[in-house]
This record gives structure tokens, sequence and C-alpha cells, in this order.
């Protein structure tokens, strides 16, 4: 008998434990791709994915070498987004860095293009192969 009282305790701690766990994940799925700017990859930047009716969280990252990923921590959502890029290229020219850097010191001179809103599906249940190949 006691090991039927012992049971049902345990049995529904564990219930509530799963239920619990299971509940931690948030729905977050995973999003990655490459984004190129006139076929070239961009060179860094930002992406940020903004739910396309307003209701909930927007998230985003960073871009490097012409790639991004979002993993499921960042808790993308799925569901149509609004997808804002802000995408870093150099010329290919060197320029000087000017202050508080020592005289004559030469960086990569660096274009910003704030690309217009780009439209995006998210899906849940898999990793979201996303590539944004933008005009400048």
């Amino acid at each position: 008998m006691q090991c039927t009282i012992m049971a049902r305790p345990c049995g529904a701690a564990l219930a509530l434990l799963l239920t619990v766990c299971l509940g931690c994940g948030g729905g977050g799925v995973v999003v990655e791709g490459e984004i190129t700017l006139g076929g070239k990859p961009v060179d860094s930047g930002s992406i940020t994915f903004v739910p396309a009716d307003g209701a909930g969280p927007s998230t985003g990252g960073s871009i490097s070498a012409g790639r991004y990923e979002l993993p499921e921590t960042a808790q993308v959502q799925p569901g149509k987004k609004v997808v804002r890029i802000t995408a870093i290229m150099k010329t290919g020219k060197k320029i000087e860095a000017g202050r508080p850097a020592p005289p004559g010191t030469m960086v990569d001179e660096i274009k910003t293009f704030t690309i217009p809103p780009q439209e995006a599906e998210v899906v849940a249940g898999q990793i979201n192969q996303l590539p944004f190949n933008l005009k400048p």
C-alpha cells in the first residue's frame, strides 16, 4: 500500500516536470542564410526579423562575411516577417583613420547600405534557410 501511495505523487511530479520542461523552449526556430549585395557577400552588418502583424517580439543578429545565423535561443518565432537589413561593404580604398588613431593610420573605407524592408516566412519545426540577394 505504501508503494502505491508513493508512486502517485512521484508520477504526478514527473508529469509536471515534463510539462514544465517542454514549455521551456519558447517556440523559437533557427534562421540562417547568406546575404549578398550586388552579387558579393556583405562584409558585415545587422539583420532584424519583425513580426509582419506587429504582434510579438522582434529579434536579430549580426552579419559577418556574408552570413548570419540566429539560433533557437534567439527566439525567432514562426510566421510572416518584415526583415530589416543594414549592410556594410568595404569600398576597396584605404583612408586615414582620424582621431584618436595616431596620424598616418590607414583603414578600409566602408559604405553603409540601409536596405528597403524585405519579406520572409519563418516556418516552425525546421531550420529556416533564408538567403537575401540584395541590390545596391
